[in-house]
């Protein structure tokens, strides 16, 4: 399963699990992270539940030196990441 989708199934649990607002049905890479009212208790369950499935978190998430605001940054992050490890 490629990074891009792995993301997207865990945001959507979270979502599931910690919002009262439904998953949308369509996920754009613009959507901003905040529109899915996930506060950091969320955030946090969705990094844990990224890096048992991938089996890291991006040093600068982890580090607090870049926040992702959009999906498409989320994404991008641990894809930069995968191809840095490389």
């Amino acid at each position: 399963m490629e990074i891009q989708a792995i993301i997207l199934q865990q945001l959507q649990v979270t979502v599931e699990q910690f919002s009262v607002l439904p998953f949308p049905a369509a996920v754009e890479d613009e959507m901003l992270l905040n529109d899915f009212h996930l506060d950091s208790v969320a955030f946090t369950n969705l990094l844990v539940g990224l890096e048992q499935q991938l089996g890291f978190i991006p040093l600068g998430i982890l580090r607090g030196i870049a926040f992702p605001e959009t999906i498409g940054e989320l994404i991008a992050a641990y894809e930069n990441e995968v191809h840095v490890a490389l």
